[in-house]
């Protein structure tokens, strides 16, 4: 696919993190059409491209899955020819992606205040653990850290036992995707008045965004909400069963869903019952109902279950592993399973981008790149001479692909 069709051309965004955080940040950008260039530590670059398991070739299937579609320049930023560089890239550049501790760029010269007044058109997005200011400003996170830390392991695993942190890195990706819509917030702004800004986020506030109704449910009721396992805090009949040879999920979270479990189930006479006419009369029930349910629900297959319950137009579906919906066809039919080609491992699948748009769709233009594959094209573009790249190159400075 042609660049044109993407809805970001022409925006050029440094971006100076590691692992997943800022990565995914710019990976949201660089998919719809941004030219990303990740700037890695010279020798080793992004500490994730050492995570196992890899692809052929030694690539990381981390590093492959938050990096596709940047350039990698590879450069020491501990000296100053290094730092300069970067000054001279921000001030051609629209965006800078900063997920290092908060002040570990500021202190290099190379922050906000800075940068902004090298270019005061450079949207500076900051994304760390807590956020720029409070008395935790400058403490490490990570996504483990701050899914306990926020409150989503307090409301995750089964009743009555251990926590249990999310599957996936909610606080991380959670992270990158508010940078995202912070940045794309900040370019709206920047038509209109011709000027950059800061963009400071946080997994912190990231995880207390995602919380939404768990704090209303707290400020409301004045009782914190606990963990439900694979349920709902009060209904019932949302959650997930054991069926008599698997796991199902059934989603009812309304009245008129209620009724159509009590009819899938048989239970017809539970529809008039007074004790479980509202969802809150069956929130003071919810044990007893739970026990009938999974009673109920041992005794025929998952498959049965979903036709039954479809039928009654209650969502319902199968715990598919990854390796289930790797292949499903309502996955594919929405492309969110890809192949791209990497130059020194071939073929790696992974997930397609989750946005459709009609009219500027964006598309995935390369793999991963190798640790500094595209510094001699980035130094060449900033207006560098051959001879002194090599120079720089030659001196340590900045590296170049070594595959």
């Amino acid at each position: 696919m042609d660049d044109i069709f993407a809805p970001l051309r022409g925006l050029k965004v440094i971006e100076i993190g590691i692992a997943m955080a800022g990565p995914f940040c710019g990976l949201m950008l660089a998919d719809y059409g941004a030219d990303v260039i990740k700037v890695e530590r010279i020798g080793s670059g992004d500490e994730s491209r050492n995570w196992a398991p890899f692809f052929k070739g030694r690539t990381s299937h981390y590093f492959a899955a938050a990096n596709r579609n940047k350039r990698s320049l590879e450069i020491d930023l501990k000296s100053d020819e290094g730092r300069q560089i970067i000054r001279k890239l921000a001030r051609e550049s629209d965006v800078v992606i900063d997920n290092f501790r908060v002040g570990a760029l500021d202190r290099a010269g190379l922050g906000y205040d800075e940068l902004s007044k090298i270019n005061p058109r450079l949207i500076y997005c900051g994304i760390s653990g807590f956020g720029r200011q409070g008395p935790r400003a400058g403490d490490r996170a990570n996504d483990i850290f701050m899914q306990a830390f926020a409150g989503n392991m307090s409301v995750t695993g089964e009743e009555g036992r251990g926590p249990v942190k999310a599957g996936i890195s909610v606080a991380d990706i959670g992270g990158g995707m508010f940078g995202t819509i912070g940045i794309l917030l900040a370019l709206a702004a920047r038509e209109r008045t011709g000027k950059g800004q800061r963009v400071d986020t946080s997994l912190m506030e990231g995880q207390l965004a995602m919380l939404s109704y768990h704090l209303t449910y707290y400020f409301a009721s004045g009782t914190p909400p606990v963990r439900r396992g694979a349920a709902m805090q009060l209904s019932p009949a949302y959650r997930a069963f054991e069926a008599a040879d698997d796991w199902i999920v059934v989603g009812a979270f309304t009245d008129r869903m209620w009724e159509g479990v009590c009819r899938a189930t048989g239970r017809t006479e539970w529809i008039n019952d007074p004790r479980f006419k509202t969802g809150t009369d069956r929130a003071k029930h919810r044990l007893f109902l739970i026990d009938e349910l999974n009673a109920i629900f041992r005794t025929k297959m998952v498959a049965e279950w979903v036709d039954i319950l479809n039928a009654q137009d209650v969502p319902s579906t199968p715990v598919q592993s990854i390796d289930q919906v790797v292949i499903d066809e309502q996955v594919l039919s929405r492309d969110m399973v890809v192949s791209v080609d990497h130059p020194v491992s071939g073929e790696i699948r992974m997930a397609g981008l989750p946005v459709k748009l009609s009219d500027t769709p964006g598309a995935i233009r390369f793999a991963a790149p190798l640790l500094g594959q595209h510094s001699t094209e980035i130094l060449s573009e900033l207006g560098f001479h051959r001879d002194q790249i090599t120079d720089l190159m030659e001196r340590g400075v900045v590296g170049a692909s070594r595959a």
